[in-house]
């Protein structure tokens, strides 16, 4: 039982408040408390970020300075990684092969990418003539929060995290309610890092308590949230009474596009990883597979039997390749989704209910739809889960058709033995980014996000620098133009004989 505690002003503050409680899906017990926080909890974290950002040393520290303590926290996780890899496991169900080869890695590339990128930051100059210099030069917003899933909690907390942090920033951390606890040994690391106090904060909490008073707090400069879609628009609602700047990870419906000059195996295989990997609890996962009618069919039989063959079990087994969903709550919504499908016409060839050997935990078998129609719900919706639904498609207009016609846009996969044509083809998808031949690959350099409902700004290397820094600019004389004297000039009498 791990007994979580808020961490304001470089501080372990112990509260009063309600506690929520965590529990880990796979034997649905309970392993951890959490204080619910609510708007007292959130005014002293924001309290203290801000009195850190305007009185503080950070952000008037060398960048290298901030560099540094950023790189300490990257060895104190890679020290710790193991131990964080199974808290994550534990903590929301996703297979320990994934925690440790994956997103606890990853967690620990975001702090020593961004500590470069504090180094990196730079500005402009622009020569008027010979009479000024333009400089133009980034600063930080402020206070940022930082609002994240439960599906990658590390993962994705720490790639907003370090960067607002590397741009001088400071910063308070709502992490989801549902897997706190990767979060806390952050904060008790972060504790131990360097970090001037107030720099780092993390309030606990659900998301009424907690996550709207953190998101409307008047005294929060920039918001990223990274969840549902229609909690990313009242927070865009909220945030125009301040003129917040925002970040907005979205939900999304990606397509997988297979043409009929495929490479039919990797298709498969791509397939199969875009759909089912992280549980399917992924917001890139391609659970619309577009398939050209020539190939629909053998391609059908082989994911459906590949399908088959996924094995579902203990997240702790490193040989499990998908685990718990995170909630009962959320396990019942897939398979509700699921039913709802076939009330609509759809078919399941393979999966479709909560696999049998399993007694305890929120497992969905592997699932796989077919004869659906662009127009049913789980065309339309994000299911969160381990769900695919297959469409056989004409051709690569009507695919593309058929990809854009939803209202998200966050990624999408085009596999074609021609380049050149899944190149055209991918710069008609309405999406963030799209893979050629691969499942998106997130490198941490590149800009990721997405288009319509799916979000609002770019993260990744310089693009979140940008998200997280104003830009300024001075202006300084040089040789200078001959500027206006005012009230130099001598009035004239209103009467001529007055003079």
């Amino acid at each position: 039982m791990i007994d979580v505690h808020h961490f304001i002003g470089g501080e372990f503050i112990r509260t009063a408040e309600p506690r929520i409680e965590a529990s880990n899906p796979a034997t649905e017990e309970v392993i951890g408390r959490q204080p619910d926080g609510g708007s007292a909890s959130v005014k002293a974290a924001v309290l203290a970020a801000r009195q850190a950002f305007e009185s503080g040393p950070w952000c008037g520290w060398p960048a290298s300075r901030r560099a540094d303590c950023l790189l300490a926290l990257a060895d104190l996780l890679e020290d710790h990684a193991d131990e964080l890899a199974r808290i994550e496991t534990s903590s929301n169900g996703l297979p320990i092969s994934q925690t440790r080869g994956g997103h606890i890695p990853r967690a620990i590339a975001h702090f020593r990418h961004f500590a470069g990128e504090a180094l990196r930051i730079s500005g402009e100059s622009f020569p008027l003539d010979s009479a000024y210099l333009n400089l133009v030069h980034r600063e930080p917003l402020g206070v940022v929060a930082a609002i994240s899933p439960w599906n990658g909690p590390l993962a994705v907390s720490t790639l907003n995290l370090a960067a607002a942090l590397a741009a001088g920033n400071t910063c308070v951390l709502k992490p989801s309610e549902k897997a706190p606890l990767s979060i806390w040994e952050l904060s008790l690391l972060a504790a131990e890092a360097g970090f001037p106090p107030g720099v780092v904060n993390i309030v606990y909490g659900g998301g009424e308590s907690t996550g709207w008073e953190l998101a409307r707090h008047p005294d929060v400069n920039a918001v990223c949230f990274v969840g549902a879609s229609e909690v990313g628009r009242q927070i865009m609602a909220d945030a125009a009474s301040s003129l917040k700047k925002l970040t907005l990870e979205l939900g999304g419906k990606s397509p997988t596009i297979v043409l009929a000059d495929a490479d039919l195996e990797r298709a498969v295989d791509g397939a199969l990883l875009s759909v089912f990997s992280g549980n399917g609890e992924v917001c890139t996962a391609g659970s619309r597979i577009l398939v050209e009618a020539p190939i629909f069919a053998r391609f059908m039989e082989m994911f459906i039997e590949r399908t088959r063959r996924i094995l579902v079990g203990d997240p702790e087994d490193p040989e499990t390749e998908i685990g718990p969903l995170i909630t009962r709550a959320h396990r019942d919504r897939v398979l509700a989704m699921i039913q709802d499908a076939v009330r609509q016409g759809a078919k399941i060839a393979c999966g479709g209910a909560a696999p049998a050997g399993l007694p305890k935990g929120f497992y969905v078998e592997p699932t796989v739809l077919h004869d659906v129609r662009p127009d049913m719900t789980i065309m339309q919706e994000e299911i969160f889960g381990p769900v695919a639904a297959l469409l056989s498609v004409d051709d690569a207009n009507e695919a593309v058709r058929v990809a854009n016609a939803t209202p998200f846009g966050l990624s999408a996969s085009i596999w074609s033995g021609d380049v050149s044509r899944a190149l055209t083809l991918a710069r008609r998808v309405h999406a963030g980014g799209v893979g050629i031949n691969s499942t998106i690959i997130r490198d941490i350099r590149v800009p990721f996000g997405g288009v319509k409902l799916s979000g609002l700004g770019r993260l990744g290397g310089r693009w979140s620098i940008e998200q997280f820094t104003t830009m300024k600019t001075i202006s300084l004389p040089i040789e200078g133009y001959a500027l206006p004297r005012l009230g130099l000039r001598q009035r004239a009498a209103a009467h001529p004989e007055d003079l």
